[in-house]
């Protein structure tokens, strides 16, 4: 499963409906949005779960279970590169008490003079694909 190249169909499905987002925008409704778009592809083969709890109790925004594998997505309403970082932060706690290489950071981002797209980063040993919109 390609979630970068999902999520960068995502990003570009909705730069046109995004500009008329206000900042009264939640999470949840950004998280119902992604699940929408993602739903018809992961149909019959795949699942996801919203929230889910690990051992620690900590609730990880999107997990998807497609053909064996865990994907883990964090959800972020952009509040500047301090915030985001904690994001990332976060993020790779959660693939550290998993086991995983990889995870996924979906940011809504109402900024002006934002750039739409999907980017690779490194935190740690682990790496992050980020996505704005």
């Amino acid at each position: 499963m390609n979630i970068p190249k999902i999520m960068k169909h995502f990003i570009d499905s909705q730069k046109i409906i995004h500009d008329e987002y206000t900042e009264k925008f939640a999470e949840s409704e950004g998280r119902e949005r992604f699940l929408t778009y993602l739903s018809p592809i992961i149909n019959g083969v795949g699942s996801y779960s919203i929230e889910e709890q690990t051992r620690d109790h900590r609730r990880m925004d999107i997990v998807i279970h497609y053909l064996g594998k865990r994907y883990v997505i964090e959800l972020k309403i952009w509040h500047g590169e301090r915030y985001n970082e904690k994001g990332e932060q976060q993020l790779k706690g959660y693939l550290d008490f998993f086991g995983l290489d990889v995870g996924y950071m979906l940011s809504f981002n109402f900024n002006k003079k934002k750039e739409f797209g999907v980017q690779m980063i490194k935190v740690g040993d682990n790496t992050l694909y980020e996505g704005t919109l």
